[in-house]
Order: C-alpha cells, then sequence, then structure tokens
C-alpha cells in the first residue's frame, strides 16, 4: 500500500515510475534538451549524439510513450517525422 505517498495513488506513482524510468536515461534527457531547443528529426538526433538512427528511434519511441514528446509530420523538401515536447509537468512531492 502507498499510503500518503502519492495523491493520485497507485496507479498514478506507477505512472510516475515509469516516466521517472524513461528519463533516467542520460541519452534520453540530451534528446530532451536538444528537442527544448527547437523540434528535431531522429536522423538530426543522430548526428548531434553520434548514435545510430534506430537507436536514436528507440528512444524516441520510449519518450512518446511516455508523454513528454510528440512526432509529427511536417513538409520540407520532403515529408519528415519531426519530434517536438508536449506539455508535461513532473512534481515529486
Amino acid at each position: 500500500m502507498f499510503d500518503g505517498m502519492c495523491s493520485g495513488g497507485e496507479k498514478e506513482l506507477e505512472r510516475m515510475v515509469k516516466t521517472l524510468r524513461v528519463i533516467a536515461n542520460p541519452m534520453r534527457l540530451r534528446m530532451l534538451a536538444l528537442i527544448a531547443v527547437r523540434p528535431r528529426h531522429a536522423y538530426e538526433l543522430s548526428k548531434l549524439l553520434g548514435l545510430s538512427y534506430p537507436l536514436v528511434h528507440m528512444h524516441l519511441r520510449a519518450l512518446e510513450k511516455a508523454g513528454l514528446v510528440e512526432g509529427a509530420y511536417v513538409e520540407e523538401a520532403r515529408v519528415k517525422r519531426v519530434y517536438r515536447l508536449k506539455d508535461f509537468q513532473l512534481v515529486l512531492d
């Protein structure tokens, strides 16, 4: 039982733990910092971070599933999926 630990109850506590696990990864924190400056494409992140495209894509999927970023297709010279931060708040009290 989690009496008094989380005002949202056990499910809210589980959601918070999942989110904290996602952002506990240093590479994901770097991605969040870069995306916070401006929306980024996975290929751009792979070049900036020196990671393979598939690895960046895996991290972006985890961030998206946690509700921290969202991907949207934009049309520039060609259609690309660009990731931007979602509005989120993480409060530990």
